[in-house]
C-alpha cells in the first residue's frame, strides 16, 4: 500500500489546502500538482482508503474520549506515512483544509459515503463516470446530495477536475467562457448553416472576432460553402499532443467574412470515439485565445467527447428545434438520458432558435412549442424553398433571404445583449425599422427578454 506525496513549497500566509485522491488515473495527480491550487496532493490507494472507512467504522462503534472525529490510522501505518514529511508538513495536516478526490472506480457510493461521515471537516468529490445507465447516475447523484458530498460529471479533463476540486475547497468563481454551443433535436435541422450565418451576422453587426468550430463528430460540415480550411482531422495529431498554439489555428481555418472564421469538423466517421476529451478542450482553449466569441456545433448526439467539451465549456447552449412530433420524442429522450444525468441540462442557460419553421395552422407555432418544451426561444427562422438549391450550389451564405435574415438579426441582438457586446451604429441603425414591434413583443410575459442574463465585463 503505497502513498505518493507530490507537494510545492508553500508560505504561511497562503491558504492551505490539501487534496487526497483515490483515483488510478495518474494525470489527475499530474493535473492537480500543476494547477498551483494545493498546497499538497497525496495519492491514496483503494486498500488503504479501506483501511480508513474501517477505522471511522470502528470508531462508530466505540467512543473514545481522544477521539476527535477525523480519519486516523493504526500506528503502524501512521509511523510510515510520517517518513513521507516534507519541509516539516505533516501527510494529514490538521490545520490546512481539506478535499478528497474519489473516482467510482476506486469506491462504491456506500464506501464514499463512509469515508465522508469518517471526515466530518473535510469536503468529498466523487467522480462519477460514463458506464453507468441513466438511473444509476441520477440515483448516485441524488445519494452524494443527501449525504453532503460533492461530485464530478463524466467528460472533464483532468484539470477541469483539479479546478472544481479548488473551487469545492476555496469557493472558487467560474471564469466566463465566451462560447455558445449549438445543439439539434434531430440530424439535418440546419444547425450548421444557422451557425455560420449567425457567426457572420455576429461579427457584422458588432464588429468583434467570432470563430465556429464543428465539433459534430458524425458530419464535418462542409457542404453548402466552398470550403479551403483544415479538417478537424487534419489537426488532432498536434491538439492530443497539445502542439498546436493559437496563433497558428486561425490560419488553418476557413474566412467566413472578415470577422468570422470556421473550422470544419472531422471527416473520419471511425475517429468519432478516438477523438478525446484533452484534445477537445485544447482546441476549445486555443479558439477561445483567437476570438471574442465562440460558436461551436454540438451535432444531435451529445455522449462523445467532442460534444461533451463543448457543452461543458459554455455559457450559454443554442437549442434547435422544428414543427415536427419526431424532434419533441427524441429531444426528450436526449434529455432524460444524456443531457440531465450526464451535463445538469436543468442548470444550464438555454435558448431554443427554430429552423426550417411553417407557417400553417396545421402546425405549432415557435410559443407553443417554448412552452411545451419549457425553455425560451429566441428566434424562428422560416422555411426557405431555395435552400436546397443554394447547397448544392454551394453558395449558401451568399444567398440572401429577407425573412430568414432578419430572424437570424434578432438572434444576433439576444445574444450580443447576453453578453453587453454593443452593436456597430451601422447595425443600430438597420434595426430602427423594427425597433417599435421588437419593444411590443419584449414587454409580453412570454418574451425571451426577461428569461436573458446580460453578463457583465465580458
Amino acid at each position: 500500500m503505497m502513498v505518493a506525496l507530490l507537494h510545492r513549497k508553500t508560505t504561511k500566509e497562503e491558504c492551505r489546502l490539501n487534496a487526497y485522491v483515490v483515483s488510478a488515473d495518474r494525470r489527475l495527480l499530474e493535473a492537480m500538482r500543476g494547477s498551483g491550487h494545493f498546497d499538497t496532493v497525496v495519492s491514496v490507494s483503494k486498500e488503504m482508503a479501506g483501511v480508513l472507512i474501517s477505522e471511522a467504522e470502528e470508531r462508530s462503534r466505540i467512543p473514545s474520549a481522544s477521539d476527535n472525529g477525523q480519519l486516523t490510522f493504526d500506528p503502524g501505518m501512521h509511523t510510515k506515512l510520517n517518513t513521507l514529511e516534507a519541509d516539516g508538513l505533516p501527510v494529514f495536516d490538521r490545520n490546512a483544509a481539506r478535499v478528497w478526490l474519489v473516482s467510482d472506480t476506486q469506491l462504491d457510493i456506500y464506501e464514499a459515503m463512509a469515508l465522508g461521515s469518517g471526515e466530518p471537516h473535510s469536503r468529498i468529490v466523487y467522480m462519477l463516470s460514463n458506464g453507468l445507465d441513466p438511473q444509476a447516475l441520477k440515483t448516485r447523484q441524488s445519494l452524494c446530495a443527501a449525504h453532503g458530498l460533492s461530485y464530478t460529471l463524466p467528460y472533464h479533463t483532468a484539470e477541469q477536475v483539479a479546478d472544481i476540486a479548488a473551487g469545492v475547497g476555496a469557493s472558487r468563481d467560474k471564469p466566463l467562457s465566451k462560447v455558445i454551443t449549438g445543439i439539434a433535436a434531430l440530424p439535418q435541422l440546419g444547425l450548421t448553416s444557422s451557425l455560420l450565418r449567425t457567426g457572420i451576422t455576429l461579427s457584422r453587426m458588432s464588429g468583434i472576432r467570432v470563430g465556429i468550430l464543428g465539433l459534430n463528430g458524425w458530419n464535418p460540415g462542409d457542404s453548402g460553402i466552398r470550403y479551403t480550411g483544415k479538417y478537424l482531422d487534419e489537426l488532432w495529431g498536434s491538439l492530443q499532443g497539445r502542439q498546436l498554439q493559437a496563433h497558428e489555428l486561425k490560419g488553418k481555418m476557413h474566412q467566413l467574412a472578415p470577422g468570422a472564421h470556421y473550422l470544419a469538423g472531422s471527416r473520419d466517421l471511425k475517429k468519432l470515439y478516438y477523438y478525446n476529451i484533452e484534445g477537445t478542450s485544447w482546441l476549445i482553449d486555443k479558439a477561445k485565445e483567437c476570438f471574442d466569441l465562440l460558436l461551436i456545433d454540438a451535432g444531435s448526439y451529445p455522449d462523445h467527447a467532442l460534444a461533451a467539451q463543448s457543452i461543458l465549456a459554455s455559457d450559454l447552449l443554442l437549442v434547435q428545434m422544428h414543427q415536427h412530433p419526431q424532434a419533441k420524442l427524441q429531444w426528450g429522450r436526449l434529455c432524460d438520458h444524456i443531457l440531465q444525468p450526464v451535463f445538469r441540462w436543468e442548470e444550464r442557460q438555454s435558448l431554443l432558435l427554430f429552423n426550417q419553421m411553417h407557417r400553417s395552422p396545421e402546425m405549432e407555432t415557435e410559443k407553443q412549442l417554448s412552452r411545451q418544451l419549457g425553455l425560451p426561444y429566441v428566434g424562428s427562422l422560416p422555411f426557405v424553398q431555395g435552400f436546397s438549391r443554394a447547397e448544392a450550389e454551394e453558395s449558401l451564405l451568399e444567398r440572401q433571404w429577407p425573412d430568414y435574415d432578419k430572424e437570424l438579426a434578432k438572434a444576433c441582438r439576444a445574444l450580443l445583449h447576453f453578453y453587453d457586446i454593443p452593436l456597430l451604429p451601422s447595425a443600430s441603425a438597420s434595426s430602427m425599422e423594427g425597433k417599435a414591434h421588437e419593444l411590443e413583443v419584449s414587454s409580453k410575459s412570454s418574451s425571451w427578454l426577461r428569461w436573458m442574463k446580460p453578463v457583465k465585463g465580458a
